[in-house]
């Protein structure tokens, strides 16, 4: 069976809103990435549009049992919700534990949400390259609502606002104070925070949070609103859906939404072009082999040298580049 062939019959069973299609056809996109266009080319007639929720935050805070809970009171209003969850790859086995599947055993069986654990791959920002693929397949497939759930790796997952219209930052008790918060950079991406393990406490951090927005001005006219849940019993779940319903709302009728849209495709077109020129210096110019040779001369011939090395091989990199030009 050639390639192509079974790619039209997964698609033919996908519009048939067939899971397991959906599945291989993530499975491809996640493995084989330039092989993406082969498969969307069959969807340029669908013009189904998706709200896409992204919860980040640090580890441990809850996420997982948090997108769970949204998810569950989404499916009890009728939406059909599809899960994207990142997790972190070793850097050493290159694996990764996909443990989501163990918090939302109670709804990702539900006919009305599919569920994708992927690994980050070592592709930094708190996502997966595939993530945007995969979120496009979710909207082919005519997914109400798409929730992306981020790594969790703290000070650096910022890809999640390209890729979300509502970004929900998720905070704890003992998170830390408020300059901590701001290292972390969550005024600049959340549109809405919420203190998750309320039995726990959280009202502190809520205190600080309202006070730096006092101090922060919103161009956009949203003042992101602080929410408090327990994700284990539900409670306060409702009132940040609610939030969320709140803030789609401001951007629909801001039209905010349509620049949300267009900042998603530009980060997909510049994350296209950077693979691209990282796989083309790679191949033609520098591949693993041979950063090996220069860091053993390095060692040999003295540190410093490296510097020079490395100057001298990206020196013919842009000769050879201006040439092909």
């Amino acid at each position: 069976m050639n390639i192509a062939y079974n790619i039209d019959t997964l698609v033919s069973k996908f519009k048939q809103k067939n899971k397991v299609a959906l599945a291989k056809l993530i499975t491809i996109i996640e493995n084989e990435p330039e092989r993406a266009h082969e498969i969307f080319k069959h969807f340029e007639g669908i013009s189904h549009d998706s709200y896409i929720i992204g919860i980040t935050g640090s580890p441990g805070v809850g996420k997982s049992t948090l997108t769970g809970e949204i998810s569950k009171k989404l499916l009890e209003d009728g939406k059909s919700v599809g899960i994207i969850c990142v997790d972190p790859t070793s850097p050493f086995s290159g694996g990764a534990f996909l443990g989501d599947r163990v918090r939302m055993t109670d709804i990702s069986l539900h006919p009305n949400i599919f569920l994708r654990s992927l690994a980050s791959r070592g592709y930094k920002g708190g996502i997966s390259r595939a993530v945007f693929d995969i979120s496009l397949l979710y909207e082919a497939y005519g997914m109400d609502v798409i929730i992306i759930e981020t790594v969790g790796v703290g000070q650096a997952e910022f890809d999640i606002y390209n890729l979300a219209y509502s970004v929900v930052v998720v905070l704890v008790p003992g998170y830390g104070d408020a300059i901590q918060m701001q290292k972390a950079g969550i005024i600049e991406i959340g549109d809405i925070y919420n203190i998750n393990k309320k039995d726990l406490g959280g009202e502190d951090i809520a205190v600080q949070i309202e006070m730096m927005l006092d101090d922060t001005v919103f161009k956009s006219g949203w003042r992101p609103p602080v929410s408090m849940t327990d994700a284990i019993s539900g409670e306060g779940v409702e009132e940040l859906i609610q939030n969320i319903r709140d803030h789609k709302e401001h951007i629909e009728l801001s039209e905010a939404i349509n620049d949300k849209k267009k900042n998603r495709f530009t980060y997909k077109i510049k994350e296209l072009i950077y693979s691209k020129i990282e796989k083309l210096i790679s191949e033609s110019f520098i591949d693993e082999k041979e950063i090996n040779e220069i860091v053993n001369h390095a060692v040999d011939d003295g540190k410093f040298k490296i510097y020079r090395t490395i100057h001298n091989k990206f020196e013919d990199v842009n000769f050879e580049i201006k040439k092909k030009n």
